[in-house]
């Protein structure tokens, strides 16, 4: 008697049952599905050695998998051409091991050589096909390591010396809960759970870590909370508790009050903002803005792409990237602040030591800033020259020299250069290990430039394996040239570019809450936050769709649109979840739909894996402890390439519409403004809308004395804003295309240019790819595929037409319409 089974049609196993002969069993519709009988009916049938799983997919595109131990395979209903198409291109003709889902690691593993024959690719593993754990944890490390270069270097960024100035544990802790928290959110994403409707998740390989669209907001926070006054009073920078951490020397990465926090007093007796508050202030208003994520999730997809067209989308994706690659070019030079500070020179003049007491109007001074001329207490000039008058050594009998230290953008009359370089800036990096160079010196440009070459030797002869995991294996690469290397100073002392005096101090685990900040909401920050979430949404939709396509799931219909709406939401939930627990908001990744297309891998059981990967490395301490002593030039020349991608994605986007008069300038208005502002930000900062009165304290009585007005909270808090919002390129930029798109009419008929006959490779181009970020062959291969059909069917009507075959031009035509 023949046995029958039913199953739900997202859990279709593919297994053995024993049983003899062959029986069809039809199961209800999935709910999920829009009903009828072309979606969402499954017909199961077993035999003795045969199981085949046929879910209908919508109007005659069937999904037929098979698992035959004798090599043969059935076909059956009307999707049967289909589904043997699909079956020969993945393995599944009958032919080799294959037919039993075998993985090929010979393929995974064997170098692209160019006189080396390719290895046959595996056959693909759908969402629900069987996969041992050990093929699963190999396809889960792919993801974990392609996503992980991003994941640990975004901390890096916004915590070191150059910004937040935070503590070395307190970057540690960054980096490990970046890690634990991308696993956490990913499993999130992955398990996809319903209720009452609602579900979240999107139930797809999509996993999840840190967004790069939030590096500018915290910068920003940094530039701006870092140089506003709090309500807490002090004489000098020791009173300030929560200090900020020393950016070089001994006390690099520890925060000492009244060592490491010079400047943090302000003139008028009043403590700035530390580091950890300004990124708590971050994480607070990221949790608040995170709710309109939560909002979005309820709007369809389709009016998120009407409110949000490519020529939006794309201008905005094109300059985060702009802006990005700018920051990692500032730290291949060697670090970002030596690199903003890179035309500032320093020049000293020292005075001849003289014997006997000569001190005061006695000594002979050719310095241009004797008796302190050069050195005035306030005004423009102030801190521009110091002087320090001769001393008298009574134990030597001598009367050292005066000294004059100035800080110019050109040498000042009478004052020597302090550099043997003129042209080099006296500012150095110093978060290269202990090599202190100027900006731009060859030896940092070299060790980024080692990581560029590795990502072209992967990209060449790797592996895909190797290809996969590109970044994370050129920072292994550069890391590892660099820990090797020494520079031997004029001196002829060695220096190190890799310090790991300090691992091992470092506990062996992390977990999470191990450090807390001060959460606060800064109203100036929440405008670009808001865009900064919207934006990331309409790239979540795009994602989702792409790690769809790569997974040879549904990608139309009321079953996408429940994973856009899973995936949206649990984007909102784990951003909030994220900041809750100390760490920068979350997102899903993109890379992972290249990685699934790749290694021909879409089962669930990766992505778990993937999630015990990433949680794994994040609690080891000294993982985040050896991560954090890379050298800051070999993170910027990662960084460079990784940022440039975000910004070739963004003209991916922009791609996909005709570029036509209108779309052209919308372009031209909002990249002006926008790369302009990524050049030049003092365009937005400097004089724009400068504050009333010299005081800035938000505390009681702050301000200068003498009566003059100073302005409000409020407006301090407006201009902040309206600040922040026009130096960042990606804001200014976005809000120019949106009221662009919004006002300008479309191009009439008349206006437009005129069609020509497109052939296939012209009609690839044009034709709108269903997701930015899926892979580029693949759509170009769709789209010409595509053109190619349509040709042939005009092809053959015409034809038909000029045979004058009555019959067979109407059956062609049915053809073709179908």
């Amino acid at each position: 008697m023949p046995k029958s089974r039913k199953f739900p049609n997202d859990r279709i196993p593919l297994f053995d049952n024993g049983a003899a002969g062959l029986e069809a069993t039809e199961v209800p519709p999935n709910p999920r599905s829009e009903g009828g009988r072309e979606d969402g009916w499954t017909t199961v049938y077993t035999s003795e050695d045969t199981l085949v799983a046929e879910e209908t997919r919508g109007l005659g595109d069937v999904e037929l998998e098979v698992l035959n131990r004798e090599g043969a395979h059935r076909r059956h209903g009307d999707g049967a051409s289909q589904c043997d198409k699909r079956q020969q291109s993945d393995g599944l003709d009958g032919a080799g091991p294959r037919n039993k889902r075998e993985y090929s690691w010979a393929w995974l593993c064997t170098p692209r050589l160019p006189c080396a024959k390719p290895s046959a690719p595996p056959p693909f593993f759908y969402l629900h096909t069987p996969v041992s754990w050990a093929l699963a944890a190999v396809m889960g490390l792919q993801h974990a390591l392609a996503m992980m270069g991003g994941i640990v270097t975004t901390p890096i960024l916004v915590s070191g010396p150059d910004y937040l100035r935070l503590s070395t544990d307190d970057v540690l802790y960054m980096i490990s809960a970046g890690l634990i928290v991308s696993g956490l959110t990913s499993f999130i994403q992955i398990r996809a759970v319903e209720w009452r409707g609602w579900q979240l998740g999107t139930g797809l390989v999509s996993v999840m870590g840190t967004s790069f669209t939030f590096i500018p907001i915290v910068q920003v926070a940094a530039q701006f909370l870092m140089q506003e006054e709090t309500s807490k009073r002090c004489e000098w920078d020791g009173d300030c508790e929560d200090a900020w951490a020393g950016v070089s020397g001994p006390f690099k990465g520890i925060s000492k009050a009244g060592v490491t926090n010079a400047g943090q007093c302000s003139v008028h007796g009043f403590c700035k903002h530390s580091g950890r508050e300004a990124y708590g202030a971050f994480l607070g208003t990221a949790m608040l803005c995170s709710l309109l994520e939560l909002l979005l999730s309820c709007t369809p997809a389709r009016l998120m792409r009407k409110a949000f067209p490519p020529i939006v989308s794309g201008v905005c994706v094109l300059l985060i990237g702009v802006g990005l690659t700018g920051t990692g070019f500032k730290y291949w030079g060697g670090g970002a602040a030596c690199a903003e500070s890179a035309n500032r020179r320093k020049m000293e003049y020292h005075g001849p030591d003289l014997p006997g007491n000569v001190t005061g109007a006695l000594y002979p001074s050719e310095s241009p800033c004797r008796f302190g001329a050069c050195d005035p207490p306030d005004g423009k000039f102030v801190g521009v020259c110091r002087y320090t008058g001769p001393a008298y050594d009574v134990a030597d009998n001598v009367t050292k020299g005066d000294l004059t230290t100035c800080e110019a953008f050109s040498s000042p009359p009478g004052v020597a250069p302090y550099a043997t370089d003129p042209m080099a800036s006296w500012i150095l990096c110093g978060s290269n290990g202990e090599v202190t160079l100027p900006f731009g010196s060859p030896q940092y440009l070299t060790l980024g430039a080692s990581v560029f070459g590795f990502l072209l030797l992967v990209e060449l002869v790797g592996s895909p394996f190797m290809r996969n995991c590109n970044l994370i294996l050129a920072l292994a690469a550069g890391f590892l040239i660099a820990s090797t290397s020494r520079y031997i100073t004029p001196d002829g002392d060695s220096q190190r570019y890799v310090v790991l005096d300090a691992l091992s101090a470092t506990p062996p685990f992390l977990f999470l809450w191990a450090r807390r900040f001060p959460l606060a909401v800064y109203p100036p920050l929440i405008p670009p936050m808001l865009i900064c979430f919207v934006i990331t949404a309409v790239e979540t939709i795009g994602d989702i769709t792409a790690s769809a396509e790569a997974s040879r799931v549904v990608t139309y219909g009321s079953e996408l649109a429940k994973r856009i709406q899973g995936g949206l939401l649990a984007d909102g939930v784990n951003s909030f979840l994220a900041c809750s627990v100390f760490s920068l908001p979350n997102t899903t990744i993109s890379q992972n739909a290249a990685v699934i297309s790749l290694t021909r891998c879409a089962n669930r059981r990766a992505g778990y894996c993937c999630c015990i990967w990433l949680i794994l490395v994040g609690i080891l301490a000294k993982t985040a402890a050896l991560i954090n002593s890379i050298p800051k030039a070999v993170v910027g020349g990662m960084t460079t390439f990784l940022f440039v991608n975000v910004a070739v994605s963004g003209i991916s986007i922009l791609a996909m519409d005709k570029l036509d008069r209108r779309r052209r300038f919308i372009l031209a208005g909002a990249l002006g403004v926008g790369i302009g502002v990524a050049i030049v930000p003092a365009w937005a900062t400097n004089a724009l809308w400068p504050a009333i009165g010299a005081g800035t304290g938000s505390g009681a009585g702050a301000g200068p004395e003498g009566g003059v007005q100073v302005e409000s909270k409020l407006v301090q808090l407006l201009r902040n804003s309206a600040k922040i919002t026009l130096s960042t390129p990606y804001c200014i930029g976005t809000i120019i295309a949106l009221v662009l798109n919004a006002v300008l009419p479309q191009d009439t008929a008349e206006e437009e240019e005129p069609e020509h006959e497109h052939d296939a490779d012209t009609e690839a181009q044009a034709l709108p790819t269903r997701t930015p970020t899926a892979d580029p062959q693949f759509q170009r291969d769709h789209a010409r595929d595509h053109a190619r059909d349509r040709d042939r069917d005009r092809d053959r009507d015409r034809e038909a037409d000029m045979d004058g075959d009555e019959h067979a031009g109407v059956d062609d035509r049915d053809t073709a319409e179908c």
